[in-house]
């Protein structure tokens, strides 16, 4: 499919998604996607505003993203992780190297809490972490996502594209 007929197609399914009716979102995303950056914040005021569980789901699992996919679940953990999404996006969009020590540890400074820094030194917090990512690689692989943002509405309605969330928004 040509990319404007399927970017069309896409929104007519996100017509056809009533926002009353979304109980549930997955949200795939990278750090290192301005798409992604650009609907965060919608995202986020999204599901508050309509009381939606919402999972995020970083697509970031290479050996070099691997540290920052890890600290973004922890954060979560320590129900920072909107911040953490927001410092990164915000480094990133700056200038800083995506996946770096440097900018990993900038964004870390910049949210750190005492509920993460007692998660970053908590066992169990690490088998969490572990969990979290075979259950990304999971959903990744079901949804069959190459693409950010995707979003999955119901865990059953699939809908990539930075245009999918501010459809939903205006409703």
């Amino acid at each position: 499919m040509k990319s404007v007929a399927k970017l069309f197609f896409l929104i007519s399914l996100a017509s056809s998604v009533d926002a009353e009716q979304v109980t549930n979102l997955i949200e795939f995303f990278s750090f290192t996607c301005s798409h992604c950056a650009n609907v965060n914040q919608k995202v986020y005021s999204y599901v508050s505003k309509n009381n939606i569980q919402l999972t995020d789901i970083s697509m970031d699992m290479s050996e070099e993203a691997l540290p920052t996919t890890m600290m973004f679940y922890v954060a979560e953990d320590a129900g920072i992780g909107n911040k953490f999404k927001q410092a990164y996006f915000g480094a990133v969009s700056a200038g800083m190297p995506a996946y770096s020590n440097t900018t990993l540890n900038y964004v870390v400074g910049q949210i750190k809490t005492a509920k993460l820094t007692e998660l970053l030194n908590s066992t169990s917090e690490r088998q969490r972490v572990k969990d979290k990512l075979q259950y990304a690689a999971g959903l990744i692989n079901k949804y069959q996502i190459q693409v950010t943002p995707t979003f999955v509405i119901n865990n059953s309605t699939v809908l990539e594209g930075e245009e999918i969330i501010n459809q939903l928004s205006q409703r």
